[in-house]
């Protein structure tokens, strides 16, 4: 009899908490080669317009909604944004806030370019501004194309940090870099893209202080490598060893960033990233959205000291109509299918189930 009464309770309460919390989900880019095509988008638009769901920005979530509300939204600010997810908001009047990296962002588009993926669109933009100081590219929506779409009333535009880099945490070695596989945030702390670097444990720009490696040091530490350790030891952990020896002796290369050079960073990084949204857009920039998702509880503290009164996370789950707004929770799938999508939407608007959504991830 008790398992009956603890049943019947349990389904009163789903009931009872249903469509009381407030599911985000997370989208990067939306085109014919991404993980998320516009046809595979669509369909998941027609599921938000079947179950009569709300959709709201995230200045309309903090001023207050009603139940049966979601949020869309997307990190950085390609081109494809605009090209195939604007035209598809407008067709079904669904509501949408976008996360952006301005340093990339140009002031009028010259000509469509051809769409490519996330990884190679930041690694040219990265070598550009290596070389020029400048990192505007085409793969990115241009200034007129965002007022464009902020003019529309269906989406708002909100910061992602200006650059979107990272930063070196420790000298522990990890391994050794390989130039064909290096990557945009590699490329920005090394300068270059080269075989035999060490690497390093890093995080997101705005995830606390950084340890600080003269870009000297890394060549100087390639030539050790290739002159003493390459082709005559084959142990992986003696490698390692060894270079981590090296390391250690070098200590001349490797400082710790102070308190006062962290808070600077971030401030300079986010003041020109909520400067540039609101000259060219108009709105006011009153939340962040972590690069790569990695949290700091010393940067929400002076972040809110610039006005930010809300963070937008990676970590699974869903939010509360009243949340908590150091961590606003989202949803990303790595295979977006409709079903998929499906469920985790409506899971994610039942609070109680959205919260063990949350806690098993």
């Amino acid at each position: 009899m008790i398992y009956i009464l603890i049943i019947i309770a349990l389904f009163i309460l789903l009931i009872a908490f249903n469509k009381r919390a407030v599911p985000v989900f997370l989208y990067h880019q939306v085109n014919p080669i991404s993980n998320v095509t516009p046809e595979l988008f669509e369909e998941h638009l027609k599921i938000i317009k079947k179950y009569d769901i709300k959709t709201v920005t995230i200045s309309e979530y903090y001023n207050n909604i009603n139940k049966n509300s979601m949020l869309l939204t997307f990190d950085d600010g390609y081109y494809d944004n605009f090209k195939y997810v604007f035209p598809l908001l407008k067709k079904y009047n669904i509501k949408a806030t976008i996360f952006l990296n301005t340093l990339y962002i140009m002031d009028k588009r010259e000509n469509e370019p051809e769409i490519k993926d996330n990884n190679t669109v930041n690694l040219e933009a990265m070598k550009k501004y290596i070389e020029s100081g400048s990192a505007t590219i085409n793969q990115y929506m241009s200034w007129e194309e965002i007022k464009e779409m902020y003019d529309s009333g269906l989406i708002d535009f909100q910061a992602h940090s200006h650059k979107h880099t990272a930063i070196f945490t420790g000298t522990k070695i990890e391994g050794l870099t390989k130039k064909d596989k290096m990557e945009p945030p590699e490329l920005y702390l090394y300068r270059e893209l080269e075989n035999n670097y060490p690497v390093f444990a890093k995080r997101g720009e705005y995830s606390g202080k950084a340890k600080i490696v003269k870009k000297e040091f890394f060549n100087i530490f390639k030539k050790f490598y290739e002159e003493n350790i390459e082709n005559k030891v084959t142990d992986k952990n003696e490698i390692l060893k060894k270079c981590q020896e090296f390391i250690d002796k070098n200590t001349e290369y490797f400082s710790d960033e102070s308190e006062a050079e962290y808070k600077k960073r971030i401030e300079e990084d986010f003041l020109e990233n909520k400067r540039l949204i609101e000259k060219n857009v108009g709105n006011q920039v009153k939340f962040f959205c972590w690069p790569w998702g990695h949290r700091s509880k010393e940067t929400i503290k002076v972040l809110k000291k610039l006005g930010v009164v809300g963070f937008i996370s990676t970590k699974k789950g869903t939010n509360s109509m009243k949340p908590n707004w150091d961590m606003i929770r989202r949803i990303e799938l790595r295979k977006y299918t409709p079903e998929k999508f499906k469920i985790n939407l409506l899971v994610a608007r039942n609070l109680i189930l959205g919260k063990i959504y949350g806690w098993i991830s």
